[in-house]
């Protein structure tokens, strides 16, 4: 299956554009920003996401759409996921319609970029030990905090904050916009892992968000959750896409390097390891099928 296998037809767009230039911004640890263009044109942006510009894919769909980006690069995978799978469907199952029409057709296209900002120096997905603070104030609210390893939050145009009413203790969601006074971001440096993605620090010093950027169906840590569930069936399938990469790339190494005048893949021995990579491939595409539709049920 993983070796022919291309669900949506990425090779063409994905590998000219992405994987020649991926070791190259690996090592840079910096984003090729000149790539996004290609990656609107597979048309994933948005997900499950139905209307708004967003292609509405099953939750089958957008996994194998996830793991076939991932199957070149899992940086761009990552970029994608957080954009789409979080950021994205917070507005869109969260969000007021004023909301959806606003951001989504843009984000769609990725003409503007998303981050999605939970976790906090102090606590991860822990959604109600949030410290972050929003206090309402004439005409919107004041936020107080700060975010770690936040995803494209160096050049996202939007974020989505979640942050503790300060009134109701309850946790609210935020849109707010790059070029907010009082926000700041910097990037984390010397990553070891998923180099090209741009994880930042948040920092946010009475920082003003308007009431119509205020995410009205973002009122507890179960409406957070509701977007987690998605983006954990998004992650299952990243590994995934990841293995078949790998096979792709062994695959096609022991069928170039020739010994013995033969190229490796005649030698059983190599025969051998790459069925059993490929059967190990297959199961975990099994898992992650399995678990799509316990998610649908």
């Amino acid at each position: 299956m993983c070796v022919s296998s291309d669900y949506f037809q990425y090779d063409d767009l994905l590998k000219p554009e992405e994987q020649a230039i991926r070791l190259k911004y690996w090592e840079k640890a910096e984003f090729p920003f000149h790539a996004i263009p290609k990656l609107a044109e597979l048309g994933i942006s948005g997900g499950t996401i139905k209307g708004y510009g967003c292609p509405g894919l099953s939750i089958t769909g957008s996994a194998i759409a996830t793991a076939e980006v991932a199957r070149v690069d899992a940086s761009c995978s990552t970029f994608i996921l957080v954009h789409s799978s979080l950021a994205m469907l917070t507005i869109a199952l969260c969000g007021s319609e004023a909301q959806k029409q606003k951001y989504l057709p843009s984000l769609a296209q990725l003409k503007t970029i998303a981050c999605w900002a939970l976790t906090e120096p102090d606590y991860g997905s822990d959604a109600s030990a949030l410290k972050t603070i929003a206090t309402k104030v004439e005409g919107g609210w004041i936020l107080e905090g700060q975010k770690r390893w936040i995803g494209n939050s160096t050049f996202a145009d939007l974020l989505v904050i979640f942050a503790r009413n300060t009134s109701t203790n309850q946790i609210n969601g935020y849109i707010v916009k790059k070029d907010a006074p009082g926000l700041t971001v910097t990037k984390i440096e010397n990553k070891i892992g998923l180099r090209i993605v741009q994880n930042g620090d948040i920092v946010m010093k009475k920082v003003f968000v308007p009431d119509e950027d205020r995410i009205e169906g973002v009122n507890s840590f179960q409406d957070t959750n509701k977007v987690l569930a998605v983006s954990r069936v998004m992650v299952a399938w990243q590994p995934i896409g990841i293995s078949m990469g790998i096979y792709d790339m062994c695959h096609r190494y022991l069928k170039e390097r020739k010994q013995f005048g033969a190229p490796l893949a005649a030698f059983q021995i190599n025969q051998q390891k790459l069925v059993q990579m490929l059967s190990n491939v297959q199961a975990m595409i099994l898992v992650g099928w399995r678990l799509c539709k316990l998610y649908e049920s």
